[in-house]
């Protein structure tokens, strides 16, 4: 969930370029930890952060040896950010700050 919450009834919205630089493997989930604190993940199990509210993202290998792909990243904020990505064949992995 973004910060900030979009007008859903506009016909148009204002997207800007983040720099990310993903080696080619596209990005399949983004997520909120805090106002600035920005995850997104993706294929071979990449795993992106920024601190900057999603202006600028670093590869983060936390998840680089286990074979796969991550589709989501959900982050809980009724449970003091607690985060979890969830991958191929079942893979679940938990934000450990």
């Amino acid at each position: 969930v973004s910060p900030t919450d979009p007008n859903l009834s506009s016909d148009s919205f204002e997207f800007n370029e983040a720099n990310i630089k993903t080696g080619g493997y596209g990005i399949t989930d983004v997520a909120w930890r805090t106002a600035n604190e920005v995850w997104a993940v993706g294929g071979s199990n990449t795993m992106y952060v920024s601190t900057d509210n999603g202006k600028n993202f670093s590869f983060d290998k936390s998840a680089n040896s286990i074979p796969g792909n991550l589709y989501n990243v959900k982050f809980f904020k009724e449970y003091d950010n607690m985060g979890w990505a969830l991958g191929s064949s079942g893979l679940l992995l938990r934000y450990t700050g």
